[in-house]
């Protein structure tokens, strides 16, 4: 048996590799065709394949479960076209004996996966926005034009961060009631200890005062918490969102746009494993030669299901339509419910 535990994980994360790194590159180069425009005018060749390079990190976070299925998917295929899914029911392994002896290796594979994502994804952002900008790692291509801040008793508004310098910066100082009583605004800002040097600020107030144009925003905002607030959340390391999410005041987007990426990072595992308890009681009920594609379709389909409800709780998360928990949970627990419910119901079958 433990042979048999074996050749099964073996043969799925085979199929996991190659899955992966099939739909990365055809992505990859999709990706590299459509935004072609991004690259510099005197962009060469070897720039082309560093742009793809640099977004594989990204794309392979959008693919990662779908590859899971897909694997999952076709490792049945193999066993139902060489007729050895017949030879392991009939040595008595079950449906929860099959999923038993493939969560090891499912759960590497998910696990893996995701530390290799979030190690190595924000740097590949990071060099691709040094590169050609914010748009650069945008899925919309619509990059922020600006990041507001709240901070104590100013409300903040940046151009952008470039490096260790601000660019177009604008304070807006409120009184005691809320009103704002002053608005400075500096070309530039440098980073220094404590906060920010402001370069040819200029002010003008509404209290009655005579204008005192300000040369230091002091301040724990440094270069790269300033580079967070304007990175899509789905980019960062697991580490800094938990942070991002509980700076209500920072960013220009709501805190619940970090904690749903930072669940959804930990709720692969539970996803793919859902997937896993789903594709082994469809592709046994339907195990005959002749109607395998029928059980792969219908479990293609009910992933294409899942990524797009997924997909709208998300959504309506980031929209504070939901909380974060809850539009990563229901998903997540429909598709284990119903995975458990399949594996139990076919656990007799042969």
């Amino acid at each position: 048996m433990k042979h048999l535990y074996r050749y099964l994980a073996v043969m799925f994360l085979q199929r996991f590799v190659i899955i992966s790194l099939g739909l990365v590159a055809l992505l990859g180069t999709l990706d590299a065709l459509s935004n072609a425009d991004l690259l510099p005018p005197d962009a060469t060749l070897l720039d082309q394949f560093r742009y793809m390079l640099l977004r594989m990190p990204i794309l392979f976070d959008r693919i990662l479960v779908f590859a899971v299925l897909l694997a999952l998917l076709l490792t049945y295929m193999s066993l139902i076209r060489r007729s050895e899914l017949v030879a392991i029911v009939g040595a008595g392994v079950s449906v929860l004996g099959q999923i038993r002896a493939l969560i090891p290796a499912v759960l590497i594979a998910t696990v893996g996966s995701a530390l290799l994502i979030d190690v190595v994804t924000p740097r590949s952002t990071q060099a691709l926005e040094n590169w050609l900008g914010p748009k650069a790692v945008h899925d919309d291509g619509q990059a922020p034009e600006t990041l507001w801040l709240a901070d104590n008793r100013l409300l903040v508004e940046i151009g952008g961060v470039e490096g260790e310098v601000l660019e177009d910066i604008t304070l807006f100082e409120r009184g005691a009631d809320g009103k704002i009583e002053a608005i400075s605004h500096a070309p530039r800002a440098n980073a220094t200890t404590g906060g920010w040097q402001l370069m040819d600020s200029r002010q003008i107030r509404y209290d009655g005062q005579p204008p005192e144009a300000p040369v230091f925003w002091e301040t724990a905002q440094s270069p790269r918490t300033l580079r967070l607030l304007m990175s899509e959340p789905r980019n960062l390391a697991m580490a800094d969102l938990p942070r991002l999410s509980r700076m209500t005041g920072s960013g220009s987007l709501p805190s619940d746009d970090y904690l749903v990426w930072f669940l959804n990072r930990l709720s692969l595992p539970v996803i793919a494993l859902g997937f896993l308890m789903i594709t082994v009681p469809i592709m046994q009920h339907f195990g005959r030669h002749d109607r395998a594609e029928i059980s792969m379709g219908l479990a293609i389909g009910g992933g294409f299901v899942f990524m797009v409800a997924d997909g709208v709780f998300k959504t309506l998360s980031e929209n504070g339509g939901l909380d974060a928990e809850v539009a990563v949970s229901i998903p997540a627990g429909a598709l284990l419910l119903i995975g458990l419910w399949l594996s139990l119901h076919r656990r007799g079958s042969v």
